[in-house]
């Protein structure tokens, strides 16, 4: 690429999809090396396109996730209503790739980034690159993907990405204010959090076992809002990694080499370094190659056989039903994708708690082919980890979920079992902001008597006034289950009022059914409130999704 023009840079536009955060990070950080190098670049949420003329941008790089079975990640929603329909203009002069993160686990892999690929090719836009499709191991791939990308690039001529620039500059390109200070801690290098409080949460005689967990914060400079997330790196249970190394055939003194080139010894990797539960599809087909079961061979082309055999067992079950040889240790994890970091919902203000986080978190644990399944975070947080031991942490941005900047505007929560957490969270920054907007919560769970998470605090937040309103379903405590979106349409009505009257709805929790669950009793208070058509109750819907009025945290 030749030198830049008087008056003209390069420009390239990153449109990103992101669900838990890592595609906006990943687009933000490849616009800022665009940016050093001298390109007009920014790096914009899907859900801002209309701000965009698509047909004058001469290169468009995509990074998406995909939600779900095959879905857009939430900020992306209405952006795909726009792309796949016949309103989007064609983009013959424009240049395009795509980078998509997914999970093997599901059917749909990277299932969004494949459909705007071909989207793309479809309105007439040009690929310079390949798409690459990323596992939840991504950081590699995405950085192989944008290393190839810039060579291609500037195997072409300035005029082809040229731009003017616009009368007064850039914005984008406007020097950042100076940084604070450089901070040593974040995702790629961990805090070591001190566990202060490990408590439960339910009463004697419950079914489940959820946990309120408060860290230390101090020396690590972190910083966060109401609505994110932390993100804390497991260790796997020591008992299933013992029992793993013993079923391995192979010389187990042989140290691994991690992909920094670290040496540690194969127990130490297990434990730290690798996912010893997920088996994939992609793992089934490796393992089934260095097996000779006569069964294994005859379905590893069937992809129903091979789902059904996958289905709720962890890489032990292989190893003790289907024994397999390895050349040595270093064979059998590169197998194994990496153990990734889990992300919980911050249960805490940081106006109320300096220096803390704290987590709402539920123990998993279950029975699956005759043999006890636990959790590898929760089971390491709530049960293996004492006050005193530390976690490796990291603080990960929610722009997605955030209380209104207007101290005056109502807030209305929806968040059973563990998806009290943000809302704790809020309750205790709108008390030390001292909000004046009401505050009202529907919370549920299985029984009064052992499951009312937070009582007392919600009980006093009640009598104090910050709490307006509090609705409570508890769904075992009756022949009939009542939950939180029953609790939502008896109170109809005033739900509708708090609406109109400009309040904004936030749900957290599970994405499976509640979430749906939820959002269609908040659309029938809408309906029969302003007596509204399907079609109008769509529109009012989406407008305070674009009014950022309806948020949701689902997982």
């Amino acid at each position: 690429m030749t030198e830049s023009q008087p008056g003209k840079k390069p420009r390239v536009l990153i449109l990103w999809g992101s669900q838990s955060g890592n595609c906006q990070a990943l687009a933000e950080g490849y616009s800022e090396r665009f940016r050093t190098n001298d390109w007009w670049s920014d790096a914009v949420s899907m859900e801002d396109f209309k701000s965009l003329d698509l047909s004058g941008e001469p290169l468009i790089l995509i990074v998406t996730s995909t939600w779900g079975e095959g879905d857009p990640p939430e900020n992306a929603t209405e952006f795909v209503d726009h792309f796949f329909s016949e309103s989007q203009s064609r983009l013959e002069s424009t240049r395009f790739s795509v980078l998509a993160l997914g999970d093997t686990n599901y059917a749909d892999f990277c299932e969004m980034g494949k459909r705007f690929d071909a989207r793309l090719e479809e309105l007439g836009a040009i690929r310079v690159h390949d798409r690459t499709d990323c596992d939840v191991d991504y950081e590699d791939d995405a950085e192989t993907w944008f290393n190839a990308l810039i060579p291609k690039l500037y195997s072409y001529s300035f005029e082809t990405f040229a731009r003017e620039i616009p009368a007064g500059g850039i914005p984008s390109l406007q020097p950042p204010a100076p940084p604070k200070e450089d901070l040593p801690y974040g995702k790629k290098n961990p805090f070591p959090a001190t566990l202060l409080v490990n408590k439960r949460l339910n009463q004697p005689g419950a079914f489940k076992d959820t946990r309120h967990l408060e860290f230390s914060l101090e020396g690590s400079g972190f910083s966060y809002e109401v609505g994110d997330v932390i993100g804390t790196h497991p260790v796997n249970d020591p008992e299933l990694i013992d029992e793993m190394i013993e079923a391995l055939p192979i010389n187990i003194t042989k140290p691994i080499v991690l992909k920094d080139g670290t040496s540690v010894p194969i127990r130490e990797a297990l434990l730290e370094h690798y996912d010893v539960r997920t088996v994939t599809k992609a793992l089934a087909k490796k393992w089934i190659a260095k097996t000779y079961h006569p069964y294994l061979h005859a379905i590893v082309e069937d992809d129903d056989s091979l789902a059904e055999l996958i289905d709720g067992i962890e890489v032990i079950d292989l190893l003790k039903e289907y024994p397999a040889e390895f050349k040595d240790g270093q064979e059998f994890v590169g197998m194994l994708r990496k153990l990734n970091p889990r992300l919980y919902s911050i249960a805490s203000s940081l106006t109320a708690h300096p220096d803390q986080v704290h987590l709402t978190v539920a123990k998993v644990e279950y029975e699956t082919k005759g043999r006890h399944r636990k959790g590898v975070a929760s089971i390491f947080l709530c049960d293996r980890m004492k006050p005193g031991d530390t976690v490796r942490v990291f603080m990960q941005i929610s722009k997605h979920f955030r209380l209104p900047p207007d101290l005056e505007t109502d807030v209305i929560m929806v968040g059973p079992g563990t998806g009290i957490a943000p809302f704790r969270a809020f309750l205790q920054e709108r008390a030390t902001t001292k909000a004046t907007g009401r505050n009202w919560l529907f919370f549920g769970n299985p029984h009064e008597a052992t499951d009312f998470f937070y009582k007392d605090e919600l009980t006093e937040y009640q009598q104090s006034g910050i709490l307006s309103r509090l609705d409570l379903a508890w769904s075992r405590d009756q022949k009939e289950k009542i939950y939180v979106q029953d609790k939502m349409r008896e109170a109809r009505d005033e739900l509708w009022q708090w609406i109109e009257g400009g309040a904004h709805f936030y749900v957290c929790g599970d994405a499976t059914r509640m979430a749906g669950d939820v959002d269609l009793a908040m659309r029938e208070a809408i309906q029969q409130g302003a007596n509204l058509s399907d079609e109008d109750t769509y529109a009012y819907v989406d407008q305070m999704k674009k009014d950022h009025r309806y948020q949701r945290d689902v997982y």
